[in-house]
C-alpha cells in the first residue's frame, strides 16, 4: 500500500469512528471515558455494568436494593498513543505492520476526539530518537495526528540504526503524562526489556497494548537464494538462506519467545491486549475490544 492509498483509507475511517466512540463509553473502558470525577452527584440503583467499588452500602441497607454513588464527570481526559515506527514494522505479507498500526491508531484517535478527549502521541524507532505530539482536543487535532500516522517517519541517514527501544518510549510517556490517561501502545514488541517500564506506566494510567504481527515474522518465504540481510532492530548483518530448515526453525522460535515475553509482561502489569495482523479489520477488532464488558 503506497502512502496515498494509506492516507485515503485513514480518512475513510472517520465514518466508522462513531461505532468505536460508542463502544468506548459502554464497554470495559467505560469508567475512563465517563470521567473520574470525585465530586458526589447522586445515588441510583446498581446496574450490571457498574463498578462494585462505588456501591453505597448505607443506601443499599436502607432501601433493600443495591445502590451506587455517581460523581460529576472530569472531562479533562487524554488518550496517548505510543507508536512503534522501527524498521521491523516496515514489512508484511499484504499491508505492512506500520500500516496496520497507523489504521488502528488513527481510528482510535478520531473516535476519542468525538468524545471530547484530548489526543497526543509519542512515535519511537524512527529517524529521530522520539517524536512527541502534545495532547490536544478537537477533530482538527485528531486529523493532524492521522496525517502524521499516514506519512510515517522521516527517512534515516544512511547507515543509521533505528532499533525500537520500547522501554525508553514507555518511560518517556510516564514522564509526560501528569494526570491519569488512557495509553495505547502499538508495536510488534520485537525488542525486549520493557516489562518494568510497562508496569510503572500501568500503575498510574489505563494502559492497553496492541501487538501488530505478520506471518512472515515466523515463516519467511522459502527462497532458495542466500541473502545478505540486516537485523531490523540491531542493524547487524548476516548471511541467511531462507529455505534452510535451521534458519526457519530459529525464526519460529524467536517469534514465539518474543510473544511469550510480551504476554508475561502484560500479565504482570494487568494490561489488556489485542493482536492484529495484515488481515485484521481494524474497525471490527477495536470495536470488539473496547466494547467488551468486564468479565466477558
Amino acid at each position: 500500500m503506497d502512502e496515498a492509498s494509506l492516507r485515503e483509507r485513514i480518512r475513510r475511517l472517520v465514518f466508522a469512528a462513531p461505532a468505536l466512540s460508542e463502544a468506548l463509553t459502554s464497554g470495559n473502558f467505560k469508567s475512563v471515558f465517563k470521567g473520574r470525577g470525585m465530586d458526589f452527584e447522586s445515588l441510583r440503583e446498581y446496574e450490571a455494568t457498574d463498578d462494585a467499588l462505588r456501591m453505597d452500602w448505607n443506601a443499599t441497607a436502607r432501601f433493600g436494593r443495591p445502590y451506587v454513588k455517581t460523581y460529576k464527570d472530569d472531562r479533562d481526559l487524554t488518550l496517548y498513543l505510543v507508536v512503534d515506527e522501527s524498521p521491523s514494522m516496515e514489512f508484511g505479507a499484504g499491508r505492512t505492520k506500520r500500516e496496520t498500526a497507523a489504521l488502528a491508531a488513527s481510528l482510535l484517535a478520531y473516535a476519542c476526539s468525538l468524545n471530547g478527549v484530548r489526543v497526543g502521541a509519542l512515535f519511537f524507532g524512527g529517524a529521530a530518537e522520539m517524536d512527541g505530539r502534545a495532547p490536544a482536543a478537537g477533530r482538527g487535532a485528531a486529523r493532524a495526528l492521522m496525517e502524521r500516522l499516514a506519512s510515517g517517519p522521516a527517512r534515516p541517514e544512511p547507515g543509521a540504526q533505528r532499533g525500537s527501544d520500547i522501554g525508553a518510549a514507555l518511560s518517556a510517556a510516564s514522564a509526560v503524562l501528569k494526570r491519569r490517561s488512557l495509553v495505547l501502545v502499538v508495536s510488534d514488541f520485537s525488542a525486549s526489556g520493557y516489562a518494568l517500564p510497562l508496569a510503572l506506566l500501568a500503575r498510574r494510567n489505563d494502559v492497553a497494548a496492541v501487538r501488530v504481527h505478520d506471518r512472515l515474522d515466523s515463516a519467511p518465504p522459502a527462497s532458495g537464494f542466500a541473502l545478505r540481510a540486516a537485523d531490523a532492530e540491531s542493524g547487524a548483518h548476516r548471511l541467511v538462506v531462507p529455505r534452510s530448515a535451521a534458519y526457519r526453525e530459529s525464526r519460529g522460535r524467536a517469534a514465539k519467545a518474543a510473544r511469550l515475553e510480551w504476554l508475561v509482561a502484560l500479565s504482570a502489569s494487568k494490561v489488556p491486549y489485542l493482536e492484529m495482523d495484515s488481515t485484521t479489520d481494524p474497525v471490527e477488532a477495536l470495536v470488539a475490544f473496547f466494547g467488551r464488558r468486564r468479565g466477558a
